[in-house]
């Protein structure tokens, strides 16, 4: 596992997982089910896969079998394809692979994104489209707070990501933004003083 900061400073873990072969027996799917609860939890499934292998697209399948054995659907899960290896493609292939990257943007939630591990190529682009998917799956909300009660304060920074700040005399008016899970948790310690902002309205929350 590894941490890692993102470009609007959110905070994620990439977990790494074993990886998967044709034809699993029963036995060891049951056997994968307690190393792969990441992939049941994980907010976002990136496929790893090796683009300039002859058999790439047989196993993607053979990939998505075991997902489907393990209880993933992907209909309703967000899963990326990580094309790695674009290293070992022809220059053009290559060229043209980078330029969808930069083109296809983080408003679809099944994503493909091509990169080199070895040489770094399209790392960014794949670390903007997780910022982007989830920036989009966050609850955004804003908070009137008493500019003295410093441990309300200093909560919110501690449970989500402070997008704005406003100190407007004995108040402070904060624009947070957290997992989903977690609006029980600020309701519960916020209450009234909470208000959570629809999609709609978040570009002028933040503006």
């Amino acid at each position: 596992m590894r941490g890692v900061k993102l470009a609007s400073g959110r905070r994620i873990i990439l977990s790494d997982t074993v990886g998967f072969i044709a034809d699993l027996p029963t036995q060891l799917v049951a056997a994968f089910r307690a190393t792969l609860e990441e992939v049941l939890e994980a907010d976002i499934i990136l496929h790893v896969r090796d683009i300039a292998h002859e058999e790439s697209e047989a196993q993607k399948a053979d990939v998505m079998k075991v997902l489907h054995e393990l209880g993933v659907n992907k209909d309703e899960r967000v899963i990326v394809e990580v094309l790695n290896k674009i290293d070992l493609l022809d220059a053009d292939v290559r060229a043209a692979m980078l330029v969808r990257n930069r083109v296809r943007g983080a408003k679809t939630a099944q994503e493909q994104i091509a990169i080199s591990a070895r040489t770094g190529q399209g790392t960014a682009e794949l670390l903007l489209l997780l910022d982007g998917l989830l920036s989009h799956a966050e609850t955004v909300m804003r908070l009137t707070l008493d500019s003295a009660d410093g441990a309300a304060i200093a909560w919110a920074y501690a449970n989500g990501r402070v997008l704005e700040r406003r100190d407007r005399g004995k108040n402070v008016h904060l624009v947070v933004a957290s997992d989903p899970a977690n609006l029980d948790r600020f309701t519960a310690h916020y209450g009234e003083k909470l208000q959570v902002v629809e999609p709609v309205q978040r570009r002028r929350a933040t503006s």
